[in-house]
């Protein structure tokens, strides 16, 4: 995370000797405004929303501790560093009984204003900490109870939740993964939370600070990177963005059962969107078997697969053979087997075409093959069926 600083000071030299001389950027922050008074700097701190303000004390039209006294009201606070001379050792106590950070003598010992930065950056550091470890234990709550303790009613955190599950438990998963979160809440979300649920199964918690509509396309791009990084062994589903932490129950509860229908439909990444633009078709279930059927009654004879037949009716491969299997009750190949054969049987017993001819017509180019189907099928050989009553 990058800090944002404000520079208050009546000296311009003074300015930019700050910006210059101190490495801002090694420190984990940035400038992001100066000020000449008091005045344009109570603005500034409104608009930009600084971390940190270091203010001069002594300066014409709003001083350093009026400056300081006006932040206190502000419902977003920096912490701020007065800059003071020897001679305004009283302004400077009265400046920490007033909530300032700290303050440091003219002239500035640069030495020691980045001892001071650092101080404070650590204090923030252990404020998000604390503050995150909070958040986890309520989120974790929610998920799992359906509720925290603490009314959220006016959380307008954008929240996705993402499951995972390894195809084999390890060590180096878990790390990868945590190594992984910490890339990805660093450069790409604001907040990660991770849990572990079982020996191969994790779930993040992906939030942003306001609604926020992008967060699960981002959520999405950064779980397949994460797919891809380990080469496919992870199972992935990305439930759907919810807003308030209240309703991540009902997210949690459909992302489980995503991840359940992963290995099912024979997908490394799911999400409902997926699902959507995999599996939608302009045929209902039922009108796309029926129409399927038709088509393989005109086209066994034919080498026919089951990509062909699929995308006859505008639907995948995997959730195809699932929906084909489910309302024939056999699979495709046990179905077109079963159509060919059935035609078969009646070219045997009303017309003598030789075996391989007949082979050849319902659509098997090896008559040895056909023969051998054949037989599996009916229990005896084509030229037994024929001679039978």
């Amino acid at each position: 995370m990058t800090y944002k600083v404000l520079l208050v000071d009546d000296e311009s030299l003074i300015l930019r000797s700050l910006q210059k001389i101190i490495d801002w950027k090694a420190l984990g922050c940035e400038i992001a405004g100066t000020a000449n008074d008091g005045q344009d700097a109570a603005l500034l701190v409104q608009d930009i929303q600084p971390d940190i303000v270091i203010t001069d004390i002594c300066m014409p039209e709003m001083n350093g501790l009026d400056l300081l006294k006006r932040i206190q009201t502000m419902p977003v606070k920096p912490e701020v560093i007065l800059l003071s001379g020897y001679n305004e050792f009283e302004y400077a106590r009265e400046g920490l009984q007033n909530n300032a950070f700290d303050y440091i003598l003219k002239p500035i010992d640069h030495e020691e204003l980045e001892e001071c930065i650092n101080r404070v950056i650590t204090k923030f550091e252990e404020l998000r900490k604390k503050e995150y470890e909070h958040r986890k234990h309520l989120i974790y709550e929610a998920i799992t109870l359906g509720e925290t303790k603490l009314s959220l009613e006016n959380d307008d955190r954008t929240y996705v939740i993402s499951a995972l599950e390894f195809n084999k438990g390890s060590a180096n998963d878990e790390q990868q993964l945590r190594d992984w979160v910490k890339f990805v809440s660093a450069e790409q979300i604001s907040e990660v939370f991770l849990y572990k649920f079982e020996s191969t199964r994790y779930i993040l918690v992906c939030s942003h600070l306001k609604k926020n509509k992008g967060l699960a396309a981002k959520v999405k791009l950064a779980m397949q990177e994460f797919g891809n990084k380990i080469d496919g062994l992870v199972k992935i589903a990305v439930g759907k963005d919810v807003v308030g932490m209240n309703n991540l129950s009902q997210s949690y509860q459909q992302t489980w059962k995503l991840l359940d229908s992963a290995s099912f439909l024979k997908m490394n990444l799911i999400s409902e969107d997926h699902i959507k633009s995999e599996y939608q078709s302009k045929y209902s279930p039922d009108a796309a078997i029926k129409k399927a059927k038709t088509y393989l009654q005109e086209n066994f004879t034919k080498e026919i697969g089951i990509d062909s037949v699929a995308e006859e009716v505008d639907l995948s491969v995997s959730y195809f053979s699932v929906l084909f299997k489910q309302k024939t009750g056999v699979t495709f190949l046990e179905y077109v087997t079963n159509l060919r054969i059935e035609h078969a049987c009646v070219l045997l017993k009303t017309t003598d075409l030789k075996t391989y001819e007949i082979a050849n017509m319902v659509g098997y180019n090896d008559q040895r093959y056909f023969s051998q189907v054949f037989k599996k099928r009916q229990k005896v050989t084509p030229s037994q069926y024929r001679k039978s009553d």
